[in-house]
């Protein structure tokens, strides 16, 4: 089995290309915005390197987010075209769960990832990567208790959170975990498990997992023009 996996939804892109249940390829696509501008360009070289083409890529994968709304629909965007394109199934996977499975030893990993404004995107994951909840905004006043209520383990590559100004700084308490910043190779792996379990999708059935709404929204009624 040949799998693209692709990650545009934070601030450090990636591709990766998994081969027979291993990853073989991993490119990272720098730092956003951007990323539509070098993504196929990316691609291309990375399949170029193993002599293969899109036709012979069986399965697709995406990060679904959270992060960067532009981002996430970048890869959401192309991992779905060159699917619908060539005929091929493709797999969500959320940007927590794929630092889920990065966790080492860890019976209940917490991912954790910036949403600014002092608030944290986290999901609750159990060793074999599935979600015992939801993925959800919080802040570290609310996750710092179930964390050791469960004895659970932060996991992030995000290591500003932990810095005096980050949104973890008061977490050093914690058990942790840092992560690589790429993860596109995180999200193949963990895409490839889906596939063997029959959790492939058709390209229109995978959806963003923003998490919460823009800050920029409609008004509610129409305001009356000013004179």
């Amino acid at each position: 089995m040949n799998l693209l996996a692709i990650d545009t939804a934070r601030h450090e892109g990636s591709i990766a290309l998994l081969c027979d249940g291993a990853v073989v390829s991993e490119a990272p696509l720098g730092k956003g915005p951007g990323f539509g501008e070098t993504l196929f360009q990316a691609i291309e070289r990375l399949l170029a390197e193993r002599s293969l083409a899109l036709q012979d890529i069986d399965f697709y994968a995406a990060a679904t987010g959270p992060g960067s709304f532009t981002g996430i629909r970048v890869g959401l965007v192309a991992a779905k075209a060159l699917a619908e394109t060539n005929r091929k199934s493709l797999v969500g996977v959320s940007n927590l769960r794929a630092l889920a499975s990065l966790a080492r030893g860890a019976a209940v990993r917490v991912p954790v990832l910036d949403a600014r404004r002092g608030g944290l995107f986290a999901g609750f994951y159990a060793a074999d990567c599935e979600a015992l909840r939801p993925d959800a905004y919080c802040q570290w006043t609310e996750l710092e208790p179930e964390l050791e209520s469960l004895g659970a383990t932060l996991v992030s590559n995000e290591q500003d959170l932990f810095e005096a100004d980050g949104a973890l700084a008061t977490a050093s308490g914690a058990v942790r975990q840092t992560a690589p910043a790429a993860l596109a190779a995180a999200v193949a792996r963990v895409a490839a498990r889906d596939v063997a379990a029959g959790r492939a999708c058709r390209p229109e059935q995978v959806e963003a997992n923003y998490i919460r709404r823009p800050n920029a929204r409609l008004p509610r009624q129409p305001q009356a023009a000013r004179r």
